[in-house]
């Protein structure tokens, strides 16, 4: 402000409406670091031409001028808060509208039936033309199987999302922290010879295979008298209740009773610990923290468990949907479902526009919503600042 020199910036200047926005956008690109890039920002400020963005503001602006949808919208944040590359990949197929499309589609087929059945209602029904209730619940049937489709790929989403939960657990002092540490490649857990230092669960993230995976350092599971151990016996138990894997870990053949006490559901890998001094051939490999034998291993067969959770052949993994676009999916697919048992009655043809018009309407949540003010401004309240 007072003519002193800041900084030698590109200057760029986006013309409206072929910019993100759709406005004129004007971008600095400075050099590297805080304090001039913020030192650049205060001054703008200050000059009383431009104010701070809002949260997703830039994002919002392209949204009101038609440039993206809301579902691309919603992708673009969850891209800038992506941990791994799969999920950053299926976040950027939607941003390139991917599943826009697709809904596009689907809305098309249900607007085409609406059109029929309006048509329908001003011609005589004697009239040749006229659509059988039987042809129209077949036409919504086919409809229904592109939305199921897409809803189906709902438990993937989750998992690509929020990330499979793997349990550490075990007899304590049997070497879990060890191996949690070693897992993780730095001392995340304390490692020690006295029984019980774990006494809270411990998480730590892994990015294997492009899938986001919560590790979990658990409490060893035996009988305490200790107020704060059996509350970390407790929280063990939960853990393994919510757990994708689970990753036991013993010392002897004796051990593997914990399993079923425990009452382990879920898919369960059996470690032997300390294969330099235990030997056992009932664990599924074994593995040793003083020269690190085994881990390559283990490695690989928590990839192949990891691949068969994921890719399960009745969980889609064709998409990723979020929570509030699966909501309305289910919404549409119960409402789809109810038309088509009511269609057997003998629905009259002026109801049956009225709930057709209806499914459109809620399939537009998905990417235009209709006066739905909350909706939009919960989305984009929780976007990064000015993004």
């Amino acid at each position: 402000m007072n003519g002193a020199l800041m900084d030698r910036c590109l200057v760029s200047f986006f013309k409206g409406p072929h910019s993100f926005t759709g406005e004129d956008v004007v971008e600095i690109n400075c050099h590297g670091g805080n304090v001039i890039s913020k030192k650049i920002i205060r001054n703008i400020i200050d000059s009383k031409q431009a104010r701070h963005a809002l949260p997703g503001e830039f994002t919002f602006r392209a949204y009101y001028n038609g440039k993206i949808d809301i579902l691309q919208a919603e992708s673009i944040n969850e891209l800038i808060k992506s941990e791994t590359n799969m999920f950053t990949n299926k976040t950027m197929e939607n941003i390139d509208g991917r599943i826009s499309v697709e809904i596009g589609t689907i809305k098309q087929s249900l607007i085409n039936l609406s059109s029929l059945v309006e048509y329908d209602l001003d011609i005589d029904e004697s009239d040749a033309d006229v659509t059988s209730n039987n042809e129209i619940a077949s036409i919504l049937n086919k409809t229904l199987l592109q939305i199921r489709k897409i809803s189906s790929c709902s438990l993937y989403s989750n998992i690509l999302k929020n990330g499979l939960r793997v349990v550490l657990i075990g007899k304590p002092n049997v070497g879990k922290s060890t191996m949690f540490n070693y897992l993780l490649g730095f001392n995340r857990s304390i490692v020690s010879s006295v029984a019980g230092t774990t006494r809270d669960t411990v998480e730590a993230t892994l990015d294997i295979d492009g899938h986001k995976i919560i590790f979990i350092d658990t409490a060893g599971c035996w009988t305490s008298k200790d107020t704060i151990e059996k509350i970390g016996i407790e929280k063990t138990k939960k853990e393994i209740n919510s757990a994708d894997i689970a990753l036991f870990l013993g010392e002897d053949d004796s051990d593997l009773q914990l399993i079923e006490k425990l009452n382990v559901r879920c898919k369960c890998i059996k470690v032997l610990s300390k294969s330099d001094t235990n030997t056992s051939d009932l664990y599924d490999l074994k593995i040793s923290s003083l020269d690190g034998v085994g881990f390559e291993s283990l490695l690989t067969l928590l990839s192949t468990e990891i691949k068969t959770i994921v890719y399960n052949k009745d969980v889609g993994s064709e998409y990723y949907i979020n929570e509030r676009q699966q909501v309305v999916l289910k919404e549409i697919i119960y409402k789809g479902e109810e038309i088509i048992k009511i269609i057997a009655s003998g629905l009259e043809k002026d109801v049956l526009a009225t709930l057709i018009k209806d499914l459109v309407d809620t399939l537009n949540e998905i990417v235009d919503p209709i006066n739905k003010e909350d909706i939009i401004n919960n989305i984009f309240s929780n976007f990064c600042v000015g993004k």
